[in-house]
């Protein structure tokens, strides 16, 4: 008979395998790479559990890139402190502050312009924990300069977890992957001129993949009132982003509580045989590794003394020698 002091983590894991959960393990981490796939906007309706979007028919006319690095290999790195991470598409550097609540873009670097854009009221595109029915709103705003003259920026967006379940892609399913829609507007006005951007756009998410699988966008622009033209694109990763092939190897359920954490984490995993425990920082460096001896199917508790660890993101991935692998991330945060 399973003791007391089990029941209410098996609970937790249990409901964390009913529905997906985007928690801080869909966080971006410095050295990872995307690859997305890019074709016409499809038409991907069903909302609440258990859904089924087919999207295996897309047709695919070209493909983005999108990095993530250290802060500090960016030219502009002093102007943004809190940034924990930075993407890179397309030669823009977008700098993103990594919290317990949520993922916040606060600012960007155009090299090719060059201009350097700092929010100081920050946009919150992803908060957590998100789950099905999570709504949230966010306004933001900053400004740059150009040639001498200051564009102010504004924003606003509107976000609704709408739906689980099963995305069908070209290349195979994803399964456990939670679907947030929303909308957002934007405008820029300097010298005279105003710039406004419009969207409607839904993001899937899977758990412990540091970036969206795939979304669908309807966007236009007008400069002064007048049209500048659409983007109607759906995007997924390709399969061999290495998101995708992390994700697809798990064969451990692993899970962290609490998260954030202080002093003290607890690793709950499902494993058997000799494993291996390794923690890693952002940067890719293991920080702590520990053998683990485990006889006999079951649900397992391994504790964690985190108290010597800096606040930061942080990655557990626990393997096996027959091939397992299972991994999970957390912040520590004080």
């Amino acid at each position: 008979m399973r003791t007391p002091l089990l029941l209410p983590a098996l609970l937790t894991l249990t409901s964390t395998l009913a529905q997906p959960t985007i928690d801080q393990s869909c966080a971006p981490v410095v050295g990872s790479s995307y690859t997305y796939e890019v074709a016409d906007l499809l038409n991907l309706s069903g909302l609440g559990a258990g859904q089924v979007w087919n999207a295996s028919g897309a047709t695919v006319n070209g493909s983005e890139v999108a990095d993530f690095i250290a802060p500090g290999s960016s030219t502009v790195a002093a102007s943004f402190p809190a940034a924990d991470v930075v993407q890179t598409s397309g030669g823009v550097e977008t700098f993103i502050d990594v919290a317990s609540d949520g993922l916040y873009v606060i600012g960007s670097y155009n090299p090719n312009l060059p201009i350097t854009s700092v929010y100081t009221n920050v946009y919150q595109f992803l908060q957590f924990p998100c789950t099905l029915g999570t709504t949230w709103t966010d306004t933001y705003g900053g400004s740059y300069t150009y040639n001498g003259i200051t564009y102010v920026q504004t924003g606003s967006g509107t976000y609704e977890a709408t739906g689980y379940g099963t995305l069908q892609l070209p290349w195979g399913n994803l399964d456990n992957v939670l679907r947030i829609d929303g909308s957002e507007t934007y405008t820029e006005a300097g010298n005279g001129n105003s710039y406004a951007y419009t969207a409607t756009f839904s993001y899937y998410y899977k758990p412990g993949v540091g970036n969206y699988v795939a979304r669908n966008i309807d966007a236009s622009a007008e400069l002064n009132g007048v049209p500048q033209g659409t983007q109607q694109i759906f995007l997924f990763q390709d399969q061999n982003s290495i998101g995708i092939n992390e994700r697809s190897a798990m064969t451990i359920g692993l899970d962290a509580f609490p998260n954030p954490a202080q002093d003290q984490l607890t690793l709950l995993f499902t494993a058997e045989g000799s494993l291996a425990l390794d923690v890693m920082d952002a940067e890719g460096r293991v920080v702590l590794r520990r053998s683990l001896e485990r006889s006999g199917a079951g649900l397992f508790r391994e504790q964690l003394d985190v108290s010597t660890l800096s606040t930061g993101l942080y990655t557990a991935l626990v393997s096996g020698a027959d091939g397992q692998l299972g991994m999970t991330r957390f912040l520590v945060q004080r």
